[in-house]
C-alpha cells in the first residue's frame, strides 16, 4: 500500500508543484504497476482454485449485459465529448491564445 498508493500520490504532488514531468511519469508508472498487482492478487494469487465445480462462479447473462452496456456507454460518451468539444483541435475563437 505504501509503495504503490502513497508513493505515487506523493510523487504526483511533488512533481506537479515543482513542474517535474519525470516525477509525474514515475508516479504514473508506479500507480499502474500497483493496479496491476492488485488485480493479480484478486484474480490469481488469492483466488481459491481448488473449489469443487458446483461452487464456481459464472456470471449471469444480465451481469455480462450490464458490463458491456457500461463499456459501450463510456466509449460513446468519450467519442461524443471529443467530437463536440475542442479537445483534438483548437477552437477558432481562441486560435493563437495560450489557453
Amino acid at each position: 500500500m505504501l509503495g504503490f498508493v502513497l508513493l505515487p500520490a506523493i510523487l504526483y504532488a511533488v512533481g506537479a508543484r515543482n513542474m517535474n514531468v519525470k516525477l509525474v511519469r514515475l508516479g504514473g508508472a508506479l500507480g499502474v504497476i500497483g493496479i496491476a498487482l492488485n488485480r493479480l492478487n484478486v484474480s490469481v494469487i488469492a483466488f481459491n482454485w481448488n473449489l469443487p465445480s458446483a461452487q464456481r462462479y459464472v456470471p449471469s447473462w444480465m451481469e455480462v449485459a450490464v458490463s458491456l452496456t457500461l463499456v459501450v456507454l463510456g466509449v460513446t460518451l468519450f467519442r461524443f465529448c471529443v467530437n463536440r468539444m475542442p479537445i483534438m483541435s483548437e477552437h477558432p475563437d481562441y486560435a493563437g491564445s495560450e489557453y
